[in-house]
């Protein structure tokens, strides 16, 4: 707890959560972003963001959001990257890792989608099938 900020330490037992997870998920983005320099991750991580995103991964519970906090979990907590490639953001990405990268991607996004469809019940499912009869 220490190492929080000290207006982090002692937030009042009403605070609460930002409601929204579009806005959630762009503040874990932006966080991301500051951690794409060797000096913005040794700065996210001096100031305990891990300890602080681990609890909203327990909290929170849309599928873009949580996907958020596990890629910034996994740079928080990961190793450093090897020399002269200490900017994430000037990495060179050969083609072929790059195209199967956004597939993977693309395939995430398609199970993401059919969980929530799943977890909607079968009559969101029928869409606008049951409009149609």
């Amino acid at each position: 707890m220490e190492r929080l900020p000290v207006d982090l330490q002692y937030l009042p037992q009403d605070k609460q959560r930002e409601k929204d997870p579009d806005i959630r998920k762009m503040l874990l983005e932006a966080v991301l972003l500051l951690t794409a320099t060797k000096a913005g991750r040794q700065l996210v991580k001096e100031k305990g963001t891990y300890l602080v995103v681990r609890e909203l991964h327990q909290w929170e519970t849309e599928p873009d959001v949580l996907a958020a906090c596990e890629k910034l979990i996994q740079v928080l907590i990961g190793d450093e990257p090897e020399a002269g490639m200490e900017n994430l953001l000037e990495v060179k990405i050969p083609e072929d890792v790059e195209e199967q990268l956004q597939r993977l991607d693309r395939e995430e996004e398609r199970q993401q989608r059919q969980q929530e469809m799943q977890s909607e019940g079968p009559g969101a499912q029928m869409g606008s099938q049951g409009l149609s009869r």
